[in-house]
């Protein structure tokens, strides 16, 4: 069962994850912090103005004749404040103010004269539907004058201010998206080499061959870069070095042979010299088949736009009991892809050759997945164990162990097709049959 992921794959992914979450945590923190301090501030600064105007208001009350006080504080009444002379307080004496409201009441009465007044009495009321949504609390403040009047005073103060306002809202939005996009550009940057580089490898991986790497980026990406050339560099000059001295070693040994073959001519023992004979044929197949792989590592064919349903056709014009099925959309030439057409039919009619002589019989079919073309090359024969479906493309490997030409040649034919698929960018998978016989199936990128 494949488990789903959730967190990225790719570090283009990762980025854009840590850059999106840090500077979601970052402004998050910044607005909390932001409305904290901002709050603090402004009722600060709330219940200053409130203090300064309630001392001044006590301040003209409490010398003015208590005959005109009602009058004088109806005056000063307002919608943002109400104010009334009575004798007795409207705050009960049991009231316990929060600390926010005895700081209000210490501010007040530091701004009063103490000649004048003898009592604070503060308390909170319960806020209405409006003034709860508007983040107000209605306050109620009795200050008792030394001639035992009580000047009672109603008004609300501001308790909290919203999170955010929209203008901070737009402006983070901005900020963040412009921080986005400069981001994404930097990190495409930084990536894109790096997408080069694991194309590169895989192409290197399949094919053995791949263009030079463009060494641009990050410091560290064109180290990793210049790192891979050389790599393949190296790796190319190896396999070439290798192919040349199988080259030449098969080449040399050709003259051998032929000398080996007029000897065996004069052994006077038919069935010796049969065998002789039949086994210096066997090794001069070899040669031949291994002198071909060398030409043709050495010097690659020209890529070539490539018809792959005549190119089938061709591949196995003259064999028995082969038969090609198409896929209908792929008629006309929709089959179509840059390759090397004559090392591809080779191998194509080396896979249809094998499924012929061990299966009986071949039948080749082309289709097509959104990404490949597929030719599949099954037989009806006995198949071959799963633990050997690698082995058999090693060169001169065989599952039948003599090398008789009559039961399947050297052992080179897999080796060779799956070198000339490769080099093409694909790969060929082997796979029994439920109903029996081996698939071999041939992808090749669109």
């Amino acid at each position: 069962m494949k488990i789903r992921r959730f967190a990225p794959d790719s570090i283009f992914g990762w980025l854009a994850l840590i850059l999106i979450a840090g500077l979601a945590a970052s402004q998050a923190l910044t607005a909390l912090w932001h409305n904290f301090d901002r709050n603090e501030s402004a009722i600060a600064v709330n219940d200053v103005n409130i203090a300064e105007r309630i001392a001044n208001l006590v301040g003209v009350l409490q010398h003015t004749a208590p005959v005109f006080r009602p009058g004088l504080a109806s005056s000063f009444s307002g919608q943002s404040m109400g104010i009334a002379i009575t004798n007795r307080s409207n705050v009960p004496e049991s009231a316990t103010p929060d600390r926010r409201l005895n700081r209000l009441a210490r501010a007040v009465s530091e701004r009063l004269d103490g000649r004048y007044w003898q009592e604070i009495r503060v308390a909170g009321v319960a806020p209405s539907e409006d003034q709860e949504a508007a983040r107000l609390m209605p306050v109620h403040m009795s200050i008792g004058l030394r001639d035992g009047a009580w000047i009672n005073l109603e008004f609300v103060t501001v308790e909290s201010l919203p999170l955010a306002t929209p203008g901070f809202i737009a402006w983070s939005v901005c900020s963040v998206l412009l921080v986005l996009g400069l981001s994404f550009f930097a990190f495409r940057r930084v990536t894109r080499p790096l997408d080069s580089l694991t194309r590169a490898a895989e192409s290197l991986g399949r094919s053995g061959r791949t263009e030079v790497l463009q060494e641009t980026g990050a410091s560290e990406v064109r180290r990793a870069a210049r790192a891979f050339n050389d790599m393949q560099g190296r790796i190319r000059r190896l396999i070439e070095d290798r192919m040349q001295m199988v080259a030449a070693i098969s080449h040399d040994l050709r003259t051998p042979i032929t000398r080996l073959k007029l000897r065996a001519e004069f052994v006077d023992d038919a069935e010796q010299r049969e065998k002789m004979l039949r086994d210096l044929d066997e090794m001069e197949t070899m040669i031949k088949e291994t002198l071909s792989l060398a030409r043709e590592d050495a010097n690659p064919e020209p890529r070539a736009k490539t018809d792959l349903a005549r190119l089938l056709a061709d591949s196995v014009e003259g064999m028995e009991h082969v038969a090609i099925e198409l896929d209908p959309a792929l008629a006309k030439g929709a089959a179509t892809m840059e390759a090397q057409p004559i090392a591809l039919k080779r191998a194509v009619a080396n896979l249809v050759e094998n499924a012929v002589v061990y299966g009986k019989c071949a039948k080749v079919r082309l289709s097509q997945t959104p990404k490949e073309f597929e030719i599949r090359i099954e037989d009806e024969g006995p198949g071959i164990p799963e633990n050997e479906f690698e082995r058999v493309f090693r060169p001169f490997y065989r599952l039948e162990p003599s090398r008789n030409r009559e039961s399947g040649g050297a052992g080179l034919g897999l080796a060779i097709a799956r070198s000339i698929v490769r080099s093409q960018g694909g790969d060929i998978v082997l796979a029994n049959r439920p109903e029996g016989g081996l698939r071999a199936t041939i992808s090749l990128p669109k």
